[in-house]
């Protein structure tokens, strides 16, 4: 014997204790469980009842969990999921915010009240392929379109990671035991159109900073220096934002903070700080900064209270670009940015000859992978290539020579066997060349030599 259902507590992604049940069906086999969206046994004891008496309480007949239901708080800092991955990795506030936008813009719109355990495979991969014929909209709501009038659709890149943000929910479901598989898991990605990053040229960084760069800069003194050491350092612009006087020392500088949307942070990406020797040029325009603004922001224009934005920098390196004769057009197909110091600095500092481990010691990369992907080496930036070129030519010469002196020699040997000539067969005209045979030595009678 047992009671027409069991209850037990589960926890929601965003802490919240909700009660469920279970059921018995007519074969006397236990089904379910379904949410009572109660907060206590007392509570879900008196709604089971109820379902009961409505005749309501088997399965077939409840609403079940849905994906909204099932979403609600699920990238808050206080859920469930997150805290649990905290104890393994960090989540920064940029990664869980555009999380939260993923769910609220463009996964809630499509599943928000399917039932969790409905969604197949195939419902996830028909919402993927039509991001490139979605409404895209820029910062002021207006629909994005290019100049043929055509809608311009989300990226393949764009639309990868909203996949990657629900096949971590899905994955979250299984593991909570809402739904018996992800049904996100083989779904394929797009394929990448991600835009390639160029790097700048020496040419181009030397026409940013002449012997007198202000001008280049728009007379903006800050956002001229903030370039130029990050035109040495590669540092991220949150590092440089976040540089305060009281880490600039004699000859280096300790990067161990970064300004962002949320404010600053006393650590950075990687949560490793490091230092990084300056050159007296730089140190000198860090000094002269840090006379208006002591030990507080050395980027600031308000005496160190708060740093520039990055909005200002960003603007003032895309102005920058067109004044030394870069186009609109350009600037946007190679992808530059404030963040392309971080690729030059990468590259050039190998060609410089410095190793893997040197450069991550001053760009802060934790991987080479992430230290292969921000270099972009050009072969013309090798020193030796001619050199070797021609020694390769020298070898392509010498092997010439020898190959002619072999086939001579072989040319000669045959030469040196003299061919006779027999008349031809009676019908024909032909000849036939044979070679004289060596005169074998003549046998003797040992006998008679007896």
């Amino acid at each position: 014997m047992h009671n027409d259902f069991t209850l037990f507590t589960r926890t929601y992604p965003n802490g919240t204790k909700v009660v469920f049940y279970h059921a018995y069906n007519d074969e006397d086999v236990r089904v379910g469980p379904w949410t009572t969206k109660c907060r206590n046994k007392t509570a879900a004891r008196v709604y089971c009842n109820k379902l009961m008496k409505a005749g309501l309480l088997i399965p077939s007949k409840v609403k079940p969990v849905t994906f909204g239901d099932f979403a609600e708080g699920f990238w808050d800092r206080n859920s469930e999921y997150v805290k649990n991955q905290e104890s393994r990795n960090d989540l920064t506030e940029t990664y869980l915010d555009n999380c939260r936008k993923y769910v609220k813009n463009h996964i809630m719109p499509f599943f928000n009240s399917l039932p969790i355990e409905s969604i197949t495979e195939e419902d996830i991969d028909k919402w993927l392929l039509g991001f490139k014929n979605r409404k895209r909209e820029n910062k002021r709501g207006k629909v994005m379109m290019d100049k043929e009038g055509n809608l311009i659709g989300y990226k393949n890149s764009y639309a990868n990671n909203a996949l990657s943000v629900i096949n971590v929910m899905m994955a979250e479901a299984v593991r909570q035991k809402l739904i018996p598989s992800n049904p996100c898991a083989n779904v394929r990605k797009l394929k990448n159109d991600s835009r390639t990053v160029d790097v700048l040229t020496s040419d181009e960084v030397k026409k940013l900073f002449p012997k007198n760069p202000l001008p280049v800069w728009g007379n903006r003194e800050v956002v001229y220096a903030a370039n130029r050491l990050a035109s040495l350092t590669g540092m991220r612009l949150g590092e440089i934002m976040g540089l305060k006087g009281e880490f600039v020392f004699d000859g280096y500088i300790k990067v161990c903070g970064q300004f962002g949307n949320y404010g600053y942070k006393n650590h950075t990406k990687t949560k490793e700080n490091r230092n990084i020797p300056l050159i007296p040029e730089m140190m000198a325009i860090l000094h002269g900064l840090m006379k208006k603004n002591g030990q507080g922001f050395v980027f600031s224009e308000n005496g160190g209270v708060s740093p520039v934005i990055q909005e200002t920098i960003r603007k003032a390196f895309r102005k920058a670009l067109k004044r030394i004769g870069l186009t609109d057009e350009e600037i946007k197909t190679r992808g530059l940015s404030p963040h392309s110091w971080r690729h030059f600095v990468n590259t050039e500092l190998q060609v410089q000859g410095l190793t893997i481990q040197q450069v991550q010691a001053v760009t802060g990369h934790s991987s080479e992978r992430m230290t292969e992907h921000y270099t972009h080496i050009d072969a013309r930036q090798i020193g030796g290539i001619k050199e070797a070129q021609a020694a390769i030519m020298e070898k392509g010469k010498e092997a010439v020579k020898k190959a002619a002196v072999k086939k001579e020699t072989a040319k000669k040997q045959v030469l040196k066997k003299e061919p006779i000539k027999k008349p031809a067969k009676s019908g024909g005209s032909a000849r036939v060349l044979k070679f004289k045979k060596k005169p074998e030595p003549k046998k003797t009678d040992k006998r008679k030599q007896a």
